[in-house]
């Protein structure tokens, strides 16, 4: 553990089962690897979902994730994740929240360096996402496409810097993004 209260360790969810959901709860999380990574070499992310089957995660308490040179802070890249990853607060709504910050060149939440970001879904929490310089919050990372995000609630903001708040990272594409009831 990091004297400022967060955790150098990372965590990965690999859900290979295309029919299968894996849910997963996020309770007061918090990962920094932000100090990780170079221009040459890619750092480590916070949390990585990955495989053919959905992923849901129930937002409680207050989560923080920090990741590092060219990853998401919440990675899904479309090369290693098809299925879709929800974000939700079912259990006691209002009361869980995210905040996923991407190491340069990645976005907030979605793909890292080169990496589109697709079936995402946020349907509850209050969800924070911040990409990474020329990253989008969420989507993709540089030259990467964000498709397929869908926000039915909650509360969520999302800012790139250089790539759009939702959709692609600088230099790549966003399509099929839809926002209701949020």
């Amino acid at each position: 553990k990091k004297d400022d209260g967060f955790w150098g360790n990372t965590i990965t969810v690999i859900n290979n089962f295309a029919n299968t959901v894996l849910n997963l709860t996020l309770r007061d999380v918090k990962i920094d690897v932000s100090d990780t990574g170079s221009y040459w070499v890619e750092g480590k992310a916070a949390l990585s979902v990955q495989g053919k089957g959905n992923v849901e995660i129930e937002l409680d308490g207050e989560n923080e994730l920090k990741s590092g040179v060219q990853r998401a802070g919440l990675e899904k890249n479309t090369s290693t994740s098809t299925g879709t990853l929800t974000l939700k607060d079912d259990k006691e709504a209002g009361s869980g929240s995210l905040k996923a910050t991407g190491g340069k060149y990645g976005a907030g939440i979605g793909g890292g360096n080169y990496g589109s970001g697709e079936n995402i879904t946020i349907t509850g929490g209050t969800v924070t996402a911040k990409g990474g310089v020329l990253g989008a919050g969420i989507g993709g990372g540089v030259v990467g496409s964000g498709t397929n995000i869908t926000i039915t609630g909650g509360t969520v903001t999302a800012s790139g810097c250089a790539g759009a708040g939702i959709g692609g990272g600088i230099n790549g594409s966003g399509s099929n993004v839809t926002v209701s009831g949020a």
